[in-house]
Protein backbone atom coordinates (compact mmCIF):
# COMPACT_ATOMS: atom_id res chain seq x y z
CA UNK A 1 0.00 0.00 0.00
CA UNK A 2 1.11 3.51 -0.66
CA UNK A 3 -0.31 6.19 1.57
CA UNK A 4 -0.31 9.88 0.76
CA UNK A 5 1.70 12.18 2.99
CA UNK A 6 -1.42 13.74 4.45
CA UNK A 7 -2.62 10.32 5.66
CA UNK A 8 -1.52 9.46 9.20
CA UNK A 9 -0.73 5.94 8.01
CA UNK A 10 2.05 7.35 5.83
CA UNK A 11 4.58 7.41 8.69
CA UNK A 12 3.80 3.79 9.56
CA UNK A 13 4.57 2.84 5.96
CA UNK A 14 7.89 4.76 6.00
CA UNK A 15 8.97 3.20 9.30
CA UNK A 16 7.93 -0.27 8.15
CA UNK A 17 10.01 -0.05 5.00
CA UNK A 18 13.02 1.23 6.95
CA UNK A 19 12.82 -1.51 9.58
CA UNK A 20 12.79 -4.11 6.81
CA UNK A 21 15.68 -2.39 4.98
CA UNK A 22 17.94 -2.12 8.06
CA UNK A 23 17.04 -5.64 9.23
CA UNK A 24 18.07 -7.06 5.86
CA UNK A 25 21.25 -4.95 5.81
CA UNK A 26 22.15 -6.54 9.13
CA UNK A 27 21.47 -9.98 7.64
CA UNK A 28 18.72 -10.76 10.14
CA UNK A 29 15.50 -12.65 9.57
CA UNK A 30 12.24 -11.39 11.03
CA UNK A 31 12.57 -14.21 13.55
CA UNK A 32 16.02 -13.02 14.65
CA UNK A 33 14.78 -9.44 15.13
CA UNK A 34 11.77 -10.65 17.10
CA UNK A 35 14.06 -12.74 19.29
CA UNK A 36 16.45 -9.83 19.89
CA UNK A 37 13.71 -7.50 21.13
CA UNK A 38 11.63 -10.19 22.82
CA UNK A 39 8.56 -9.57 20.65
CA UNK A 40 6.59 -12.11 18.65
CA UNK A 41 7.42 -13.00 15.07
CA UNK A 42 3.86 -12.09 14.09
CA UNK A 43 4.40 -8.57 15.48
CA UNK A 44 7.51 -8.05 13.32
CA UNK A 45 5.82 -9.65 10.34
CA UNK A 46 2.84 -7.35 10.83
CA UNK A 47 5.03 -4.27 10.94
CA UNK A 48 6.83 -5.21 7.73
CA UNK A 49 3.77 -6.39 5.82
CA UNK A 50 1.99 -4.38 3.14
CA UNK A 51 -0.96 -4.08 5.47
CA UNK A 52 -1.08 -1.37 8.07
CA UNK A 53 -0.27 -2.26 11.68
CA UNK A 54 0.18 0.39 14.33
CA UNK A 55 3.03 0.20 16.81
CA UNK A 56 4.31 2.25 19.69
CA UNK A 57 7.29 4.58 19.81
CA UNK A 58 8.72 2.28 22.47
CA UNK A 59 8.60 -0.67 20.08
CA UNK A 60 10.34 1.34 17.37
CA UNK A 61 12.98 2.51 19.85
CA UNK A 62 13.67 -1.12 20.86
CA UNK A 63 13.94 -2.13 17.21
CA UNK A 64 16.33 0.75 16.47
CA UNK A 65 18.52 -0.26 19.42
CA UNK A 66 18.60 -3.91 18.34
CA UNK A 67 19.44 -3.00 14.73
CA UNK A 68 22.05 -0.46 15.82
CA UNK A 69 20.33 2.28 13.84
CA UNK A 70 19.47 5.76 15.06
CA UNK A 71 15.77 6.06 15.87
CA UNK A 72 15.45 8.98 13.45
CA UNK A 73 16.81 6.87 10.57
CA UNK A 74 13.75 4.65 10.86
CA UNK A 75 11.55 7.72 10.33
CA UNK A 76 13.34 9.08 7.25
CA UNK A 77 11.57 8.93 3.93
CA UNK A 78 14.20 8.03 1.31
CA UNK A 79 12.00 9.49 -1.40
CA UNK A 80 12.20 12.94 0.19
CA UNK A 81 15.89 12.85 1.00
CA UNK A 82 17.38 12.42 -2.41
CA UNK A 83 17.62 15.68 -4.31
CA UNK A 84 20.04 14.40 -6.94
CA UNK A 85 20.47 10.96 -8.40
CA UNK A 86 24.27 11.05 -8.67
CA UNK A 87 27.26 12.64 -7.01
CA UNK A 88 30.33 13.47 -9.05
CA UNK A 89 33.57 11.73 -8.07
CA UNK A 90 36.96 12.54 -9.59
CA UNK A 91 40.27 10.67 -9.57
CA UNK A 92 43.08 12.54 -7.84
CA UNK A 93 45.63 11.14 -10.29
CA UNK A 94 44.16 10.77 -13.78
CA UNK A 95 41.28 13.25 -13.32
CA UNK A 96 38.67 10.86 -14.72
CA UNK A 97 35.21 11.68 -13.48
CA UNK A 98 32.63 9.16 -12.34
CA UNK A 99 28.96 9.55 -11.50
CA UNK A 100 28.18 7.55 -8.39
CA UNK A 101 24.53 6.90 -7.50
CA UNK A 102 23.80 8.93 -4.38
CA UNK A 103 21.71 6.07 -2.97
CA UNK A 104 24.79 3.83 -3.09
CA UNK A 105 26.93 6.42 -1.32
CA UNK A 106 24.31 6.96 1.41
CA UNK A 107 23.98 3.21 1.81
CA UNK A 108 27.75 2.80 2.20
CA UNK A 109 27.87 5.62 4.74
CA UNK A 110 25.15 3.85 6.70
CA UNK A 111 26.78 0.41 6.48
CA UNK A 112 30.15 1.73 7.60
CA UNK A 113 28.51 4.11 10.11
CA UNK A 114 30.20 7.14 8.60
CA UNK A 115 28.67 10.21 10.20
CA UNK A 116 31.37 12.86 9.80
CA UNK A 117 31.36 14.84 6.54
CA UNK A 118 35.04 13.96 6.09
CA UNK A 119 34.23 10.24 6.29
CA UNK A 120 32.76 10.05 2.80
CA UNK A 121 33.51 6.77 1.00
CA UNK A 122 36.53 6.93 -1.29
CA UNK A 123 37.28 4.37 -3.97
CA UNK A 124 40.21 3.09 -5.99
CA UNK A 125 40.22 4.38 -9.54
CA UNK A 126 39.59 1.59 -12.05
CA UNK A 127 41.83 3.34 -14.61
CA UNK A 128 44.95 4.02 -12.51
CA UNK A 129 46.23 3.61 -8.94
CA UNK A 130 44.65 6.87 -7.78
CA UNK A 131 41.70 7.46 -5.48
CA UNK A 132 38.35 8.81 -6.58
CA UNK A 133 36.77 11.22 -4.16
CA UNK A 134 33.65 13.37 -4.29
CA UNK A 135 34.03 16.69 -6.08
CA UNK A 136 31.51 18.32 -3.74
CA UNK A 137 31.05 16.35 -0.50
CA UNK A 138 28.35 18.77 0.61
CA UNK A 139 26.03 17.16 -1.95
CA UNK A 140 25.62 14.31 0.51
Amino acid sequence: MNFKKDDENYIYEVISKNIKKYRKLKGWTQEKLAEEINYSLSFISGIESNYHQTFSLGAIWRISQALGVEFTKLCEDDNNQINAKFILYKCNKCSHEFKMPIKVIRHLKSVYELENINDIPKFDCPDCDGKITPVNPMDL
